[in-house]
């Protein structure tokens, strides 16, 4: 086992002579301490770098000197916007773009741009524009200033918030970049200057005819331009009359002027439907109109108390009181129903069921009508007690039903209407004491027929002038390949489709050839999902009949001997109408071997050894 001895001073000497001796055998001088002298190159760069350092500070902020003190010290451009922050639609006003140089230096070059919205109308500008509503105004002294004053007026909705802006680009004298001063106007338009009126009866029964007075002022000291009323009704009134008479087709009144504090008065007067009952919300509202848009200045409304009659009574058409879209060929079952929802007595109730178009014939085979005891003439139904005895007399609480059914022609001509509109009227001849004859209308429903596409596929091995368009055994043999043809058509004349597509997926055994051929649009095959696609986007009413085909090969299997072979699944028509707008759809069977529309080739389909 050893022991630790402690080092002497002699020891730790000599330890450190062995490490600090030099080569020569001399020790250096421990007392003072030294370093390498560095490189003249490295020195050189440090310098450089402090000396480019100090220069970007300068830079600098002499940058931000001239940018943010002196030039904003010396040259700036005040701009002010003068005119009223509220204002009334279609009133004259005036605004006034005031612009000063604060500064000590002058302007060398000074531009404006003012941007208004597009319902403020510019009537006059002072001094006037050097462009479209901009100005060059050129250069500006120290202590200058200077105006520009804009007349307009404001077209717009009620209420609204409107901005006018102020564009200014200048440049100092003393320096070569471009500066931009914008200043923006928000204006209110919570009024107009034109002021609408509605005036009728508190109260009403249903039947009666009852009139509206609107009045229409321009308060204002100008006149206003392209003015428009519509009345606001609840779907259960009937407008029968208006003054001045409504242009044809419009439910609107236009007024191409109205002068300064002009008084104009509008009315309309109708019946409120049997449907009607309780308080009735009805009106009109006002606008100008800038290209077909109606910008709104006032919408008012009256109620009117609509009390119930003696006879209450509903026009059905299958299953609803709405409009309706049909297909050509459907037989429209039609009800009245009718109660006497009074105290009194009803007597000599007549029910008058008129179908009318706008333009062409009513589609309606009448010939083929069934209307229980209505006498007809033309295209109207009339219903009296001479034939429907329960309208002589209808007690307090008594009710009745009247079915008709009325078949829509399936094949329209150019002559015939594809809308028409049905409308029922009842009148009453006496009511318990008092014989007052009373006529009351039910909603009328329009009735749309959609486009009379029809959508078919089949199969050939032959055309029908005997070409053969198949390859391949007929029939079809075990082993062997076959080709056939198959045909999608579409035959369509009454309003144009839109977005077609026939669409089928081919068995797993059924090959797709990649022959194909269409009138219109185009034939993709995918070969992931099997599916086949004709497609297109349009088809116009004068191609009364397009087509598409493509081929198709299978080769028999032992399981197929002794029937038809299937060639797809069941195949589906779509397209849009567009004038319904409604969707046209038809599932098409799947397609076999069994060459029904091939004559040549029918009894030759089923798969032999």
């Amino acid at each position: 086992m050893s022991r630790h001895h402690p080092r002497s001073t002699r020891d730790v000497k000599r330890d450190l002579r062995a490490i600090y001796t030099g080569s020569d055998g001399t020790m250096p001088d421990l007392s003072k301490l030294s370093y390498t002298q560095r490189s003249k190159t490295t020195s050189i760069l440090i310098k450089l770098i402090l000396i480019l350092l100090g220069l970007s500070v300068v830079a600098w902020s002499g940058f931000f000197l001239f940018n943010k003190g002196l030039i904003h010290e010396s040259e700036t451009l005040k701009v002010q916007i003068e005119g009223p922050d509220q204002i009334k639609s279609g009133e004259p006003v005036s605004y006034t773009i005031r612009y000063e140089n604060k500064g000590d230096v002058p302007i060398a070059s000074l531009d404006m741009k003012l941007n208004v919205p597009t319902s403020f109308h510019v009537l006059s500008l002072a001094p006037e524009a050097t462009g479209q509503n901009e100005w060059t105004i050129g250069s500006l002294g120290n202590g200058s200033d200077g105006a520009v004053t804009v007349n307009g007026v404001f077209l717009s909705e009620v209420p609204s918030s409107q901005r006018l802006q102020a564009l200014f680009t200048y440049k100092p004298a003393n320096f070569s970049s471009d500066f931009q001063k914008i200043e923006t106007k928000i204006v209110q338009i919570n009024e107009s200057v034109l002021k609408l009126t509605v005036t009728g009866p508190e109260k009403a029964l249903a039947g009666d005819n009852i009139e509206y007075t609107l009045n229409l002022q321009n308060t204002g000291q100008v006149d206003v331009f392209n003015v428009r009323v519509f009345p606001v009704l609840p779907e259960n009134f009937t407008i029968s009359t208006t003054e001045p008479k409504l242009a044809e087709g419009n439910e609107y009144w236009n007024l191409d002027v109205l002068k300064g504090g002009e008084l104009k008065e509008l009315t309309y007067a109708g019946t409120f439907t049997t449907t009607a009952s309780g308080e009735q919300v009805i009106g009109a509202r006002v606008g100008f109109v800038k290209e077909e848009q109606v910008l709104e200045q006032s919408n008012v409304t009256t109620k009117t108390d609509v009390l119930g009659g003696a006879l209450s009574f509903h026009l059905i058409i299958d299953g609803s009181n709405k409009d309706q879209t049909v297909v050509a060929g459907k037989t429209l079952r039609g009800s009245i129903d009718f109660a006497n929802s009074g105290a009194e007595t009803a007597e000599d109730i007549t029910f008058t069921l008129n179908i009318s178009t706008e333009s062409g014939s009513v589609p309606i085979s009448f010939e083929n009508a069934l209307v229980s005891d209505a006498v007809r003439t033309g295209s109207t139904l009339v219903w009296t007690k001479e034939k429907t005895t329960s309208l002589a007399k209808l007690l307090s609480g008594g009710n009745g039903i009247i079915d008709f059914s009325l078949p829509i022609i399936e094949s329209l001509d150019q002559t015939m209407a594809d809308k028409f509109m049905i409308k029922l009227t009842a009148e009453i001849g006496r009511v318990g004491s008092i014989t007052t004859p009373r006529t009351i209308e039910a909603s009328p429903i329009v009735i749309r027929i959609n486009s009379n596409a029809h959508a078919s596929a089949e199969v050939r091995y032959f055309t029908s002038e005997g070409e053969s368009v198949g390859t391949g055994f007929l029939p079809p043999k075990l082993g062997q390949t076959t080709h056939l043809r198959i045909y999608w058509k579409i035959e369509n004349s009454l309003h144009a489709l839109n977005n077609i597509e026939f669409s089928t997926t081919l068995p797993q055994d059924v090959t797709f050839d990649e022959k194909k051929g269409m009138d219109i649009g185009d034939i993709s095959y995918n070969p992931t999902t099997r599916q086949v696609q004709w497609t297109t986007a349009k088809l116009p009413v004068d191609i009364i009949v397009a087509q598409a085909w493509f081929d198709v090969g299978f080769t028999p299997t032992q399981q197929d001997v002794g029937s038809f072979f299937k060639l797809t699944n069941p195949i589906s028509f779509l397209a849009k109408d567009s004038v319904t707008g409604d969707e046209l759809n038809k599932s098409i069977d799947q397609l076999t071997t069994d060459f029904e529309n091939d004559p040549l080739a029918k009894g030759k389909g089923v798969v032999t050894e």
